[in-house]
């Protein structure tokens, strides 16, 4: 996907680099992000992101922070226009205040609005399903016998009658496999989404189980979450941020090895989400696009093999070669 320069109310160096969604949307390339956060945290954090250059904030409800983001957001001072807010919603099943597991659709509704009033926002840039029903944690796939189809297409319905209504501009999901997309395919007047925000890393190999490929085939954009390898530790990946190979690029550039994987991910064209609470380390997470790798180094990086990682938890092994449904 090629990066396109915008311009903006606020001069700030992230809305330079850009991908355009399917529905014409431009979004930046570096998002901060709040997961683990609580509000006051969540505030601090994105209050330093703002001044630090970031154009784009990520929430989720399930990250019961979203007050402190809104909060950040309108203190800082920027024009609401020039900041790029993306939230998520529960999976179906997946939100604990949802009393029906089966009645989606009310469900995501009410979490869509609810979301809104958190942020204290008449609009979201981008919301998304963070994960696929909760019959996909256990048969790894979207399907049918499961429920799980009727799940996925009950939410995507509020989720496209929350855009219609422009209360987001654009709409997409997290930790989906093919399977779903193939559920929603059945839809009527389907409005594909236009995100797909997963676990992607240095490691992972540039088209982890076809995901890569399969997305840009169907025009869906790929964000990528954990990208220190940190799902599931929680911490980064000690071969990322202290490895031979990422420590001896960014010797060379007079950069970081946590530069040198945030970069090895933006190259791809995929968007990343990167968050901490030092000003400092915010700057240089946005400093990744006056440098460039040399091919021999873009060559090492792409075949690294550690640390390994899988797109999503909630797909079979191989699903983006052969939808299971």
């Amino acid at each position: 996907l090629a990066l396109a320069a915008v311009a903006t109310a606020v001069p700030v160096p992230t809305t330079k680099y850009v991908v355009k969604l399917r529905n014409g949307v431009e979004m930046p390339m570096m998002a901060a992000g709040t997961w683990q956060y609580n509000s006051s945290e969540a505030y601090s954090s994105i209050t330093s992101a703002l001044k630090a250059g970031f154009s784009m904030v990520d929430t989720a409800l399930d990250y019961h922070n979203q007050d402190g983001v809104g909060k950040a957001i309108a203190d800082s001072g920027h024009p609401r226009e020039s900041i790029f807010v993306e939230t998520k919603v529960p999976g179906c099943g997946l939100d604990p205040s949802m009393k029906n597991v089966f009645d989606c659709y009310a469900g995501t509704k009410k979490d869509l609005e609810t979301d809104l009033k958190l942020l204290n926002l008449s609009y979201v840039d981008l919301v998304i399903v963070h994960f696929p029903p909760i019959s996909s944690m256990i048969t790894r796939s979207c399907n049918n016998w499961s429920g799980g189809c009727q799940m996925v297409r009950a939410q995507w319905k509020a989720m496209t009658e929350f855009y219609t209504e422009g209360k987001a501009r654009a709409i997409g999901v997290s930790n989906y496999c093919p399977s779903c997309y193939q559920c929603l395919e059945a839809m009527d007047n389907l409005t594909m989404p236009m995100v797909n925000q997963v676990q992607f890393h240095l490691g992972m190999g540039t088209d982890p189980s076809g995901f890569v490929s399969y997305h840009r085939a169907k025009g869906i954009q790929l964000q990528a979450y954990s990208v220190l390898a940190n799902s599931v530790t929680h911490h980064a990946s000690s071969e990322i941020v202290s490895g031979n190979l990422t420590t001896s690029i960014g010797k060379a550039h007079n950069k970081s090895a946590v530069q040198v994987a945030l970069k090895w991910v933006v190259s791809q064209g995929i968007p990343a989400v990167t968050k901490s609470s030092n000003f400092d380390h915010l700057q240089q997470d946005l400093d990744l696009f006056s440098w460039n790798f040399t091919a021999q180094e873009k060559q090492l990086l792409d075949a690294h093999s550690t640390p390994k990682g899988s797109p999503s938890f909630a797909c079979a092994r191989g699903e983006a070669a052969e939808v299971l449904v």
